[in-house]
């Protein structure tokens, strides 16, 4: 489902040198037009590369059988059978153990949760342990309301 640690750590190391280039092309330009512009895509590539290695190294801290599924942005009626429908994908892997990061959901709705619920029923079902990383006070409340704490686990590392 994703790329190996090293090639996630090649692209990051391109995005800093592409943030170098830049900070080295700001030095060298005259206009103040585009020594701010070599600034804003320093930055840019910078915060891209930081980004990138973050997220690599901290995907690379699974233990083997560990599938990830981050959900972003709303998670409600919405949007709940593209999360089903990514979680039951993740599923159909058979993992050792689902995660599930939150990290990135601004909200999650009762009609979102019950996707999260429906999934956690069929791998507890399938005996695959879920873990939810980095849920938010109201999300927790959310699948609590729901009953999920039977078959999940919440970390926040």
């Amino acid at each position: 489902m994703t790329r190996p640690l090293h090639s996630r750590l090649g692209t990051a190391a391109a995005w800093l040198v592409a943030s170098a280039l830049a900070t080295t092309a700001l030095l060298f330009t005259a206009e103040v037009w585009a020594q701010v512009l070599c600034a804003i895509v320093a930055a840019a590539a910078l915060r891209t590369a930081l980004t990138t290695a973050w997220r690599a190294t901290r995907e690379g801290a699974n233990p083997p059988g560990t599938v990830v599924v981050r959900l972003r942005g709303t998670v409600n009626h919405a949007t709940a059978d593209r999360t089903s429908r990514r979680l039951a994908d993740a599923l159909a892997a058979r993992p050792a153990v689902l995660v599930i990061d939150m990290s990135e959901v601004d909200l999650l709705t009762n009609a979102g949760a019950t996707a999260l619920l429906t999934a956690a029923g069929l791998a507890h079902r399938q005996s695959i342990d879920v873990v939810i990383h980095h849920a938010s006070p109201q999300a927790r409340t959310t699948l609590r309301t729901l009953g999920l704490d039977r078959y999940v686990e919440y970390r926040n590392r």
